[in-house]
């Protein structure tokens, strides 16, 4: 947990990990924890960030948003996140949507934002649309250089890719990849 003084009137609490809990039960045991923890902070307003796979390359990702209130998704609304009935389809899974939901009983609002991916691989693209929106409704800024660079070099891959696939040279019949070790 990093926590960030910025300025008088308000501070930044940021939570970040690298792993969720293995099992239902030690997911929603850490997201407990984390809440009271940041409760005793004083956190009113929680923000949770993922991606939401579209099974499909995105050029252009949008920020898609689930909110505990409607006044907060207008907020969000503001800033280009996307509240569409139905989306995501799939639900939130993992710690973004549990501290979403679970927020509720410590009485916090949250919005997750979400940036369309094609769920392939690692998107910087998607990664720098929802950090937009973040650091406008936070009022801070951040460099995307690295951000940038990263997703300059993922379009150097996908367009490699692209070319593969509309070879010529390609086989009709295609190698079983499915296994792999």
């Amino acid at each position: 947990m990093h926590f960030v003084q910025r300025g008088p009137g308000k501070d930044l609490v940021i939570l970040t990990g690298d792993y969720q809990g293995l099992t239902p039960e030690g997911q929603y045991e850490l997201s407990d924890f984390m809440l009271r923890e940041i409760k005793k902070l004083g956190v009113r307003r929680m923000y949770t960030l993922g991606g939401y796979g579209m099974g499909r390359m995105v050029t252009k990702p949008r920020v898609l948003g689930a909110a505990t209130d409607a006044e907060l998704a207008k907020e969000m609304e503001k800033h280009g996140v996307v509240f569409s009935r139905g989306e995501p389809g799939a639900g939130i899974v993992g710690a973004s949507g549990l501290l979403l939901g679970l927020g509720r009983l410590y009485d916090m609002r949250a919005v997750c934002l979400m940036g369309e991916t094609s769920g392939y691989f690692v998107d910087p693209k998607s990664a720098q649309a929802v950090l937009e929106v973040l650091t406008a409704v936070l009022g801070v800024k951040i460099s995307f250089s690295e951000l940038e660079n990263k997703a300059k070099q993922i379009d150097q891959i996908t367009s490699k890719l692209r070319d593969i696939e509309a070879s010529p040279e390609m086989p009709d019949k295609r190698e079983d990849l499915g296994y792999i070790g």
